[in-house]
């Protein structure tokens, strides 16, 4: 990993045509909404938090797309957004699937061939940091000849394994555990080599894909800031956490 004397991030030697996927088409169960709706475009800061995600991606010189992943009832309602016609670089849509490995396929198909590195986001991750994606970028480009990386923040709380009926087994060892979030970032012939064995459905993150086909993921520390929004909880966390950027100016 490169990492300037601040711990910013630094692009990597060579530019790269770098393209993301944002992967958006869940169905958003454990918020608690209606049939339907999607966590997608809830409001944060009177902004559906797809719009953020998409928008702090486009805002990196270092990326040439997005292609947004969502569920088919959606599409037409995603397209409609300023967010879409906005932007200065390309927002492809595409539909996504039953499982997130079959809506990681679909965006595959719509990136385009000459992608050097392609990115995975979770379009609920709203206040990922320019930072540790340009961190991430560096890491392909280390010595470790990685071909992929993940942000990641170690864990700090004491870990249990419990049965089923709540009784401690024993405590984890923590010291080489890390929570994983996104952008997860891959060089785009591993990452395309990977989706194309014929069962990826097992994996609960794209780093995973790779790292049952055999290739080598590094982790890259990020923040706690980098929340994911799953419950309702959640949402207004995220709307402290954006005023909170807002006014120290990060």
């Amino acid at each position: 990993m490169s990492l300037t004397p601040e711990g910013k991030g630094v692009a990597p030697r060579t530019a790269a045509r770098v393209w993301v996927i944002v992967a958006a088409a869940g169905e958003s169960r454990r918020m608690g909404l209606p049939e339907g709706e999607s966590k997608q475009f809830l409001l944060l800061a009177g902004e559906p938090i797809i719009c953020h995600s998409v928008r702090r991606l486009t805002a990196i010189d270092e990326v040439t797309g997005v292609v947004v992943v969502l569920h088919p009832s959606h599409v037409v309602r995603f397209a409609g957004l300023p967010v879409v016609a906005d932007q200065s670089k390309p927002v492809l849509i595409a539909e996504g699937g039953r499982q997130r490995s079959d809506s990681v396929r679909a965006g595959l198909s719509a990136v385009p061939d000459e992608a050097d590195v392609i990115a995975v986001h979770d379009g609920a991750r709203p206040l990922f940091g320019r930072h540790v994606f340009l961190d991430c970028l560096a890491a392909l480009d280390g010595a470790d000849g990685a071909d992929g990386a993940v942000p990641a923040t170690a864990v700090v709380d004491t870990l249990k394994r419990a049965d089923g009926d709540g009784r401690v087994l024993r405590t984890v060892d923590r010291r080489e555990l890390w929570a994983v979030q996104t952008p997860q970032v891959f060089r785009a012939a591993a990452l395309r080599a990977a989706y194309a064995r014929p069962d990826v459905s097992g994996s609960t993150d794209d780093a995973g894909v790779l790292e049952q086909a055999g290739a080598t993921v590094v982790v890259v520390p990020s923040t706690q800031a980098n929340v994911k929004i799953t419950t309702p909880a959640d949402l207004p966390l995220a709307g402290a956490l954006l005023s909170w950027e807002t006014e120290a100016d990060v």
